[in-house]
């Protein structure tokens, strides 16, 4: 995240108006996170129960049209969340309750996650990237939830149990 800081700092000391968004991670990145065989073998990822307010990608994609059409809205910042976080034990019900198969969230040890991306011939540069990401998770450091994103749509964004919906086909 440091180049994505920089970057906005950069931006900021240029003397250029600016609009800044801050995306949450997308909702849409759960099905790739969790796996296509998630009904049948849960989810094994190495987050703990570090919570994420996802968000739908084509909802921050309409936030961000709002936000670009509004007059004076020069020099902001905006973090586009839902309004709860949720953890991969949510997830987990979510799918669970939708599908109606029982699906499962067992928090993976990192070093054991690492060494089966590595067993599925994930290059070194992904395996990190990935595995850092998730720690992230792990620590808090994605949890943070904005009333940006329900301000600029005017009404709440889907919830988790809606986004699942309609990702799973569910």
């Amino acid at each position: 995240m440091v180049g994505h800081f920089q970057t906005e700092d950069y931006i900021k000391a240029s003397g250029l108006n600016y609009i800044l968004f801050r995306n949450v991670l997308y909702m849409d990145t759960i099905p790739l996170f969790v796996g296509e065989r998630v009904f049948h073998t849960g989810i094994y990822l190495p987050t703990g129960h570090g919570r994420v307010p996802f968000a739908l990608k084509s909802e921050m994609g309409e936030a961000i049209a709002h936000a670009l059409l509004e007059s004076g809205c020069g020099n902001r910042i905006y973090k586009l969340t839902v309004s709860e976080s949720y953890s991969f034990d949510d997830v987990a019900a979510n799918l669970s309750d939708l599908s109606g198969k029982e699906v499962d969230y067992t928090p993976a040890e990192k070093s054991v996650f690492e060494a089966q991306m590595k067993e599925c011939g994930v290059s070194e540069t992904m395996i990190q990237r990935v595995v850092g990401f998730l720690t992230d998770i792990k620590n808090g450091q994605e949890e943070e939830v904005s009333p940006d994103m329900e301000n600029l749509l005017g009404r709440k964004p889907a919830s988790l149990k809606e986004g699942l919906k309609v990702l799973f086909n569910l």
